[in-house]
C-alpha cells in the first residue's frame, strides 16, 4: 500500500503568557491508504490534538508531516483549506447538521463551496443517502431524526466530496449502544470499499472496531499494533463477532 499519512518526531505546544503547555512529545508513524486506525487515549492524552493536525485544523510545532507526499507545514492557508475541503470528511459526536435544512441540504452543504452543478449535487447526496439507509429521510429536518439517523446524516455528508481520508470523532458517543454499533458497521463497510478511516475514541470496545490502534498516553504512543480480536456487528446493530 502506499503511504497516506507519514509523522515523524510530531510535537506540540501551545504557548499563553510565557506559559508553554506541550501536548505532543515526538510522534512517529505512518497510515497507508486503505487502512483503519483507531487513535485512543483517555482524555488529555492528546489524541484530538493529533486529530485536528492530521485534519489540517491545527499545526505542529516540530517535527514533520507528510501527506500524500506532502510536506503539510510547507503549505500556505489557501492551499491547506483546499486539501481540507477536498481530501477529508469528518464525523463529529455532535452531528454538527443544520438543524432547519433538510437531510439532503445538510448533505448537500459541502458541494456548495465547489463548481458543482445542482443536479450533481442533489444525485451524489441522493445516492449517500441511500447508502447508509436514509433514502426514505431526504425531506426530513435533524430535529425528526433518531441519534443514529443524524449520525448517517453525517456520514453521507462526510462522504460527498469523495474524500482521501474519513476522520470519526467519538462518532458514537452519543448514541446507545445499538445505533452505535449501527454506525460502526457503516464505517467497517466503507473501509471494505476501500474508504482510509480514523477513528478517536476513548472506549476500547469501539477502538477493537478498526483494524490497528495506536494507543496515546500523556502525549506519547504507549502501543500501536494491530486489533487481535475486532469487533463486527451487522447492520441492526448486534454485534456477530
Amino acid at each position: 500500500m502506499s503511504k497516506l499519512i507519514e509523522v515523524k518526531d510530531l510535537k506540540k505546544e501551545y504557548g499563553n503568557d510565557e506559559v508553554i503547555t506541550k501536548i505532543l512529545h515526538g510522534l512517529t508513524f505512518d497510515i497507508d491508504k486503505g487502512e483503519f486506525v483507531s487513535i485512543m487515549g483517555p482524555s488529555g492524552s492528546g489524541k484530538s490534538t493529533l486529530m485536528h493536525i492530521l485534519g489540517f485544523l491545527d499545526t505542529l510545532s516540530e517535527g514533520q508531516f507528510l501527506f500524500e507526499g506532502r510536506d503539510v507545514s510547507k503549505l500556505e492557508d489557501d492551499e491547506l483549506a483546499d486539501m481540507r475541503s477536498s481530501k477529508i470528511g469528518f464525523v463529529f459526536q455532535a452531528f454538527n447538521l443544520l438543524n432547519r435544512s433538510t437531510t439532503l441540504e445538510n448533505v448537500m452543504l459541502p458541494l456548495l463551496y465547489t463548481d458543482t452543478p445542482k443536479k450533481e449535487r442533489v444525485k451524489r447526496a441522493t445516492d449517500l443517502l441511500n447508502q447508509v439507509g436514509l433514502g426514505h429521510r431526504l425531506d426530513y429536518t435533524p430535529n425528526k431524526l433518531s441519534g443514529g439517523e443524524k449520525q448517517r446524516v453525517a456520514i453521507a455528508r462526510a462522504l460527498v466530496n469523495d474524500p482521501d481520508i474519513i476522520f470519526a470523532d467519538e462518532p458514537t458517543g452519543n448514541l446507545d449502544s445499538k445505533s452505535g454499533l449501527q454506525v460502526m458497521k457503516i464505517l467497517q463497510d466503507l473501509n471494505e470499499k476501500g474508504h482510509s478511516i480514523i477513528l478517536v475514541t476513548h472506549e476500547k470496545y469501539t477502538a477493537e472496531h478498526a483494524k490497528r490502534i495506536i494507543m496515546l498516553k500523556d502525549g506519547l504512543i504507549e502501543y500501536d499494533q494491530p486489533v487481535e480480536h475486532r469487533q463486527i456487528a451487522d447492520e441492526n446493530g448486534t454485534l456477530i463477532k
